[in-house]
Formats: structure tokens, C-alpha cells, sequence
């Protein structure tokens, strides 16, 4: 059958495209705020997220690199309840320690004015699920699905701002580790680059 009306959910998927270039504009906190509750935000009393869960065990947790975002010094950032406008910065990141531990040529990693980085505590979810498979690969496959659904959200509310934004994911667990120094028992997944796009040349 056929619609002579596209919905906004189905605009924004068509317009979803990755982007590698961003312009020196900063972020505003509220750009951020728009992207972190895409990602993990709360939407209801009891605990229920943007995004699923298996068992709503919610292993996933999102840091911000704060580069160029008005009124945030640059650094790692730990984020507390959305609403609550909570920010904790908890270290500072060397120039060009990100792209160290990249497996290609993924610039955009130090250029992009924001890099939200999307951890896991994987041992919560191995133990979790170990009594459906006991080598712990099937709470690994529900990080992976969830990490999914996460990063997906981010790139829809990136795009209803007319934000760039891309994913990586090709580095070396171990390097990135060192040079994010996430807060136990985090660990990376993924890292999503975000800022205004550079004009087309």
C-alpha cells in the first residue's frame, strides 16, 4: 500500500548517514543532554530505558570526552540521572591518545567536539546469564544487542539536531583501555563521534 505522508521517525532514518568531518563549532550541554537520554534515558518510575535490556539488567553505561562543549572543560566526563543535570568530570585525555589506539586512520576520534563512549560491565551480564550458557557468551550477545540499540539512538537524536556523528569501533581493547582509564569494572564498546558537520567541499 502505498503513503503519501513519511513519518518523522521514517525522515530521520533515511537521513541517517555517517559523518567524518566536523567544524570547529562547539556543543552546547543541551545537544548532549538531547543524545545521552536518547541513549539510556529514563522513562518511566520504575527504572525502564531508551533502550531494552534483557532482564533490565542495564550493564551499559555512557561516558562523554568533552572537547569543545560550552561550559564543560575539557575531559572525561561520568554523567548522572539526566534530568538532574549532573557532571562529574574525571580526568583529563592527551591529545592524540584515541586515535593511538585505533586500528585505521579514524581522525575523527580526536577532530569530533564530543566522543560518547558507550562501556559495559561485561562480567555483570556473563554472570547474570551464565545459567542459559555457561561460557558466558550469551550475556555477551546481549551487551552486543543493547550496545546496538544504543548507538542507533544516538544516531537518530543526532540527526533530529542536524548533527554529524559516526561510530568506531576498530581499536585495540587494551590501548583504548589505557588511554580512556574508564572507572572499574568499565570497559569500552564503542566510542560515537558527534559535532557539527564541516561544510562539503
Amino acid at each position: 500500500m502505498s503513503r503519501d505522508r513519511i513519518s518523522a521517525l521514517e525522515q530521520l532514518l533515511k537521513q541517517r548517514r555517517s559523518c567524518r568531518r566536523f567544524d570547529d563549532h562547539p556543543l552546547s550541554v543541551g545537544n548532549l543532554e538531547r543524545l545521552l537520554f536518547a541513549a539510556q534515558g529514563s522513562t518511566h518510575s520504575d527504572g525502564k530505558r531508551t533502550a531494552p535490556s534483557a532482564h533490565a539488567l542495564y550493564p551499559l553505561k555512557t561516558f562523554v570526552i568533552a572537547r569543545r562543549i560550552e561550559g564543560l572543560e575539557p575531559g572525561l566526563y561520568e554523567t548522572g540521572a539526566i534530568y538532574e543535570a549532573t557532571w562529574q568530570r574525571l580526568h583529563g585525555i592527551r591529545s592524540g591518545t584515541l586515535l593511538s589506539a585505533s586500528l585505521a586512520d579514524d581522525t575523527w576520534l580526536e577532530d569530533s567536539p564530543a566522543v560518547i563512549v558507550v562501556a559495559a560491565d561485561r562480567q555483570i551480564a556473563i554472570d547474570h546469564f551464565a545459567d542459559q550458557q555457561p561460557d558466558g557468551l550469551r550475556g555477551v550477545r546481549y551487551i552486543d544487542f543493547e550496545a546496538g540499540a544504543v548507538i542507533q539512538n544516538l544516531h537518530l537524536s543526532a540527526t533530529e539536531q542536524e548533527l554529524g556523528s559516526v561510530v568506531v569501533m576498530g581499536y585495540d581493547d587494551d590501548i583504548m583501555q589505557t588511554a580512556l582509564r574508564l572507572p572499574t569494572p568499565f570497559r569500552s564498546i564503542a566510542l560515537f563521534c558527534v559535532g557539527h558537520p564541516a561544510a562539503r567541499r
